[in-house]
C-alpha cells in the first residue's frame, strides 16, 4: 500500500509540475491570428495561454464535484448533478477566458463571478421545482451550492495565480504552490510514521500527530524556500532585494502553504466522516479519490494567488 502510494503520488506530483511547465512554454509561442468575425478578438492566444492548465484543473474539478455528489447521496440529499458539475467547471473555465480577453482587449468585469454563483441558484430552484416537490429543497440546494463554491471558486484560484501573473512567473508560482502543499503532506506523513505520538485532531483525523504537523511544516518550509530561490537564480521569478529578504518571502510562503493544506485536509475530513467514508473515491491506486489528492492544493489556491498577486504584489497580466 505504501509503495503503491508513493509511486503513484509521485508520478502523479511529476506529471502536474510538468504539465505546468508544458503551459509556460506553450505560453511563449506565437499565438495564430485567429480572428471572430463579429468581434476584434484573436482566440489563437486562448489555445496556447494557460489553455493546458485550465482544462486539467478544470477536469479535476468536475471529478471532485463528482466524489461530493456521492457523499452528499450518502446523506439522503438530492443534489443537482448537472448544475453542481457544470458550474463548478464554469468558475475554473471563467477566470481562463475573461483573463485572455482581458490581456486582449483590457476589459475585464469583475462581477462575472458573483453573476455565475447567481445563475448557478436560479438553476437549482428551477430544478427542484421540476421535481415538483417541496421536502428536501433546502438540504438540495445548499449542498449543490457548496459543491459549485468550493470546488469550482476554490480551483479557479488556481487559474487566476497561472494567468494574472502570467508568464514564466505565473507557471513558476503555480508549480511551487504545488510544491509547497504536496511537500507538507509528505513531510507529514513520514514524520508522523516515524516518531507521531500526540494526536492533533484525534475526533477528525485520528492518524494526525503533532509531531507530524510540525515536520510538515519544517518540510515544506525548507523545501519551497530552496526551490523558490532556485527559481530566481534562473530567472523564472523577478528577483527579490537581496538573498535575505528573498528566502524569508519563500520561507513565509511555505509556512502559509504548509498550515492551509493541513486546514485544508481537515475540512475535508469532516466532509468524509459525515458521509462515512475513509477515502472520497476509489479511481486514484493508493490514494483514494481526485479530493483525497485535490483537497490541500484546492483551499491552498486563494491564499497562493492573494499572497502573490496582492500582497506580494507581483500581479503583471499577460
Amino acid at each position: 500500500m505504501l509503495g503503491q502510494r508513493l509511486i503513484f503520488g509521485t508520478s502523479l506530483a511529476g506529471f502536474v509540475v510538468g504539465l505546468v511547465f508544458l503551459d509556460g512554454y506553450l505560453s511563449t509561442l506565437a499565438a495564430p491570428d485567429w480572428r471572430l468575425p463579429f468581434a476584434d478578438v484573436n482566440l489563437g492566444p486562448f489555445l496556447i495561454n494557460g489553455a493546458a492548465c485550465a482544462l486539467v484543473i478544470a477536469l479535476f474539478t468536475w471529478l471532485a464535484a463528482g466524489e461530493l455528489l456521492a457523499a452528499v447521496r450518502s446523506r439522503g440529499h438530492e443534489p443537482f448533478e448537472r448544475v453542481a458539475r457544470l458550474f463548478a467547471v464554469g468558475l475554473v473555465v471563467g477566470p481562463f477566458v475573461a483573463i485572455n480577453i482581458q490581456s486582449q482587449t483590457g476589459w475585464f468585469d469583475r462581477s462575472w463571478e458573483a453573476l455565475w454563483i447567481a445563475l448557478a441558484t436560479a438553476a437549482c430552484f428551477v430544478g427542484q421545482g421540476l421535481r415538483r416537490q417541496t421536502r428536501g429543497a433546502l438540504g438540495n440546494i445548499a449542498a449543490t451550492l457548496f459543491i459549485v463554491v468550493y470546488t469550482g471558486l476554490f480551483a479557479g484560484f488556481l487559474v487566476k495565480l497561472r494567468l494574472e501573473i502570467g508568464g514564466p512567473a505565473g507557471v513558476a508560482l503555480l508549480a511551487l504552490t504545488v510544491l509547497a502543499v504536496k511537500m507538507s503532506d509528505t513531510g507529514a506523513y513520514f514524520v508522523g510514521r516515524v516518531c507521531g505520538r500526540r494526536k492533533l485532531i484525534e475526533w477528525l483525523s485520528p492518524k494526525k500527530t503533532w509531531e507530524g504537523f510540525i515536520g510538515g511544516l519544517v518540510v515544506a518550509v525548507v523545501a519551497t524556500t530552496g526551490a523558490g530561490l532556485a527559481l530566481e537564480r534562473w530567472e523564472l521569478v523577478p528577483p527579490s532585494a537581496g538573498l535575505l529578504r528573498g528566502a524569508l518571502v519563500y520561507a513565509g510562503f511555505g509556512l502559509l502553504m504548509g498550515l492551509v493544506s493541513v486546514v485544508g485536509d481537515l475540512c475535508a475530513s469532516l466532509l468524509k466522516r459525515d458521509a462515512d467514508l475513509k477515502d472520497s473515491g476509489r479511481g486514484l491506486p493508493g490514494m483514494g479519490g481526485v479530493l483525497d489528492i485535490f483537497d490541500s492544493p484546492l483551499f491552498a489556491a486563494p491564499f497562493a494567488w492573494f499572497f502573490w498577486s496582492r500582497a506580494i504584489g507581483m500581479s503583471a497580466i499577460g
